[in-house]
């Protein structure tokens, strides 16, 4: 934008100039023109030839011309023509133009090179003057002009150029510094600011209302950390108590028969309500960034080959054949009790809704700069309408509530897949069934 205000604006001083040039020299051919009508008039022949010799000595017969001729064209009165070839005849020019009539032109020389500024006049009705001055001089000044124009306007382009690059970089500077921040405040660093440095009002507002918001955003995250944990306290304490009570009961002999089945069962259903209140605390933990990640180098081939060892007992009782594949090392940066919990719910879901006879296959393989685990079975699949809340905590479809379960572990790794850098999707497998991709980012190569 500002090379483009600029260009315009040179132009338009470029013609500004051209013109009020042009208007001082009509000016000054007028007043030469008044002096030598006022000769005429006076009927001092003498005097106007006189006249017409001092204009042209004065200026050079190559730069100024005056011609006096009648009503037929033919000359009466005239400077050095030499170099004025071809001027056109002052009558041809003035075709029906009253007395005191008079028009200027600017017309080609004969060398091509350089225009004249011409002016015709008609003096009475038997007589018309032309005067001629070359541009020569004023072409020259306005090239000069132009060149000196362009070389001005590029030092200012190339300023203006810097001084806005200076300028963006300086603004760059305090986003990059926010956006370096907020990368860190998502991997967890919650008490990361951007230091107010004086980079500008606009920038300076920038940094201040980030550093505002991950001010609330770290003391929500702590709130939710806080109730997380007396949620946990206060959930966990009277469970274990009460499995630990019923469980005394069963060992030490209190109750016998009936009693007993209840205290048994009283027991499991603790168990699994202390598995569904540590899921969800590990899910929030992954989707806020509070678990802390203990990421290390290690090879998902290898763990892909450890979870389908894990599974091959239950998949064998339910008649499930159940498959493992990596065309070899498959390197990922990752924390591996999470990821591997991610995992096994997966192959777990898998198993527990294939049919017997039907199969499932987990395959570990590099994928266009990333890695990706596919988790594909041989069962009913996922319905349509089912597809978008899939990974919504408790969400469980009518075709899988006879099934155990609570509804907690697609959302389990889909948080853990986010907490590293990753996604997880769902879709048809073909031939039947469905198919998890776990993507992960790839680890770089040194």
């Amino acid at each position: 934008m500002f090379g483009l205000i600029s260009i315009l604006g040179g132009l338009l001083l470029f013609q500004l100039v051209r013109t009020y040039t042009l208007n001082e020299m009509d000016e000054d051919i007028l007043r030469q023109k008044d002096e030598m009508v006022r000769l005429m008039r006076s009927g001092d022949d003498r005097l106007l030839r006189e006249e017409f010799l001092a204009g042209a000595l004065a200026s050079g017969t190559s730069d100024f011309f005056v011609r006096l001729s009648d009503g037929a064209g033919k000359v009466l009165l005239a400077s050095d023509m030499t170099a004025w070839p071809n001027i056109p005849r002052a009558v041809d020019l003035l075709v029906g133009e009253p007395v005191g009539a008079y028009r200027f032109l600017t017309i080609d020389l004969a060398d091509e090179r350089h225009k004249a500024r011409v002016l015709v006049v008609r003096v009475n009705g038997a007589r018309c003057l032309q005067m001629g001055v070359s541009l020569a001089d004023s072409e020259l000044f306005f090239a000069h002009f132009r060149r000196i124009g362009m070389l001005i306007l590029a030092l200012m382009l190339g300023l203006g150029g810097l001084t806005g690059w200076a300028l963006a970089r300086k603004a760059m500077a305090g986003v990059e510094g926010v956006t370096a921040a907020a990368t860190r405040i998502a991997d967890g660093h919650f008490s990361e600011r951007v230091e107010v440095a004086g980079q500008g009002r606009e920038i300076d507002s920038l940094v201040a209302a980030f550093n505002t918001m991950a001010g609330r955003v770290e003391t929500v995250l702590t709130e939710m950390r806080q109730v997380n944990d007396n949620i946990a306290h206060d959930l966990r304490s009277p469970l274990t108590r009460i499995r630990g009570l019923a469980e005394a009961a069963v060992v030490n002999g209190s109750v016998t028969g009936e009693g007993a089945e209840v205290a048994g069962s009283i027991v499991e259903e603790c168990d699994r309500l202390m598995l569904m209140i540590n899921t969800m605390l590990d899910i929030t933990e992954a989707e806020a960034g509070l678990g802390g990640l203990k990421l290390a180098e290690l090879d998902l081939g290898e763990l892909v080959a450890q979870v389908v060892d894990l599974f091959a007992g239950v998949a064998e009782d339910k008649g499930v054949a159940l498959t493992g594949d990596s065309p070899g090392r498959v390197a990922v940066r990752a924390d591996r009790r999470k990821l591997q919990r991610a995992l096994a719910n997966l192959v777990d879901n898998a198993i527990k809704y294939t049919p017997a006879g039907g199969r499932v296959c987990v395959t570990a393989r590099p994928a266009a700069g990333r890695v990706a685990v596919e988790v594909a079975d041989t069962g009913p699949g996922i319905a349509a309408e089912d597809l978008p809340r899939i990974f919504d905590r408790f969400f469980r479809s009518d075709r899988s509530r006879h099934f155990p379960g609570n509804g907690l572990g697609l959302s389990l790794a889909q948080a853990v897949a986010h907490a590293h850098g990753g996604d997880i999707t769902v879709g048809p497998a073909t031939g039947g069934g469905s198919v998890f991709r776990l993507v992960l980012p790839a680890v770089r190569a040194a």
